[in-house]
């Protein structure tokens, strides 16, 4: 039996990922019934582009605007708007595969009791060319991809749901400041027990940041959204706490050479060293692992980029995840208390 679906997503100055998205949503094997896009208020001609080619598209393209929506108010104004019983979703910047659509809607029209489908995402090696790019690619053994399966923890640039899965838990959470929306949504389909099946073949391209900056800003608002929800506590926890225990043992080490030829014993000196060692060991081994990758691989003059990136993404990491953990005491109410109704775990 035929399933109708509405494909949704939000956008903002992308108008070089409205193009990909149009021309990889033609070629698919199968069209969405329609394509809701909520635009947050581009200035680079991304809502009009989407506007114009309206007409030429062979699925039936909606535009909405309202600007300065956050990202989780976006997709539940496109969601409101859907037409159909089942919701894709993805987001400007993937590439999909041929067969994504087709995918993720097979396992619904199999077993009509489907409330869930998950799809699968990658990284492809052809897409990463920038050193920061090289380093995240690097610092995750050279592999970055999650094949579909009904318990994972699936993301919105590949996942399909009926519509009435979103309306049962109220929508995205809008009190989130901007990210981690997704990854809330997804905790909440494991918790309440809804039937999930998964699409491994239904694959989305997932395009990385060129700049080292972009990815900080990325780690900083995505974990802020995790505090403000609270949840993954223990990175919030764990990793705030290594890097403060990292970052002192380096202060003291350097404050004991620095004493050395003002009479420090160096007993104090080779204490500062030990405690240092036993703080820094893993991460110098995991840095070492990543640089051999690279030169493994020819781009082995992109080594320094390698501790930057790491360092980089856990400080941001950990900075966002207690200033969204501060910020969601009075401004994410409404999440936490969903978290503690389905009781989703925190950790």
């Amino acid at each position: 039996m035929a399933v109708t679906s509405s494909l949704v997503s939000t956008v903002l100055n992308d108008i070089e990922g409205v193009r990909e998205m149009l021309a990889d949503l033609c070629a698919q094997t199968r069209f969405p019934d329609e394509f809701v896009v909520v635009d947050g208020g581009s200035k680079d001609g991304s809502y009009e582009h989407l506007q114009s080619e309206a007409a030429r598209l062979p699925f039936k393209l909606r535009v909405l605007q309202e600007q300065g929506c956050n990202v989780s108010r976006g997709r539940n104004l496109a969601i409101d708007a859907a037409a159909n019983e089942v919701i894709l979703t993805t987001d400007f910047g993937c590439r999909l595969d041929p067969g994504w659509v087709e995918g993720l809607m097979r396992p619904f029209e199999a077993d009509p009791t489907v409330e869930i489908v998950t799809g699968s995402w990658r990284i492809r090696p052809e897409d990463v060319h920038t050193p920061a790019q090289w380093a995240e690619w690097a610092l995750n053994g050279g592999k970055m991809e999650m094949v579909a399966t009904p318990t994972c923890l699936a993301s919105t640039r590949s996942l399909a749901y009926r519509k009435h899965v979103w309306a049962e838990f109220d929508h995205y959470p809008e009190d989130l400041t901007l990210a981690g929306d997704d990854a809330i949504f997804s905790l909440w389909m494991v918790a309440a027990g809804k039937k999930v099946a998964a699409a491994p073949d239904a694959w989305c391209y997932w395009h990385r940041f060129e700049k080292l900056r972009s990815f900080l800003r990325e780690a900083r608002r995505n974990f802020r959204g995790a505090g403000e929800a609270i949840f993954f506590l223990n990175y919030g926890i764990r990793t705030g706490a290594l890097f403060a225990l990292e970052s002192i043992s380096a202060v003291v080490l350097i404050a004991a050479l620095l004493g050395l030829p003002f009479g420090l014993p160096p007993l104090w000196a080779g204490g500062a060293l030990v405690m240092f060692a036993l703080f820094w060991a893993k991460r110098f081994a995991k840095w070492a692992g990543a640089i051999g990758y690279l030169r493994s691989v020819g781009k082995g003059c992109f080594w320094a980029m390698v501790p930057r990136f790491e360092l980089g993404v856990r400080y941001q990491g950990v900075l966002g995840y207690w200033q969204g953990f501060l910020h969601g005491r009075n401004h994410c109410r409404a999440c936490r208390e969903k978290m503690l109704a389905l009781k989703v775990p925190r950790w």
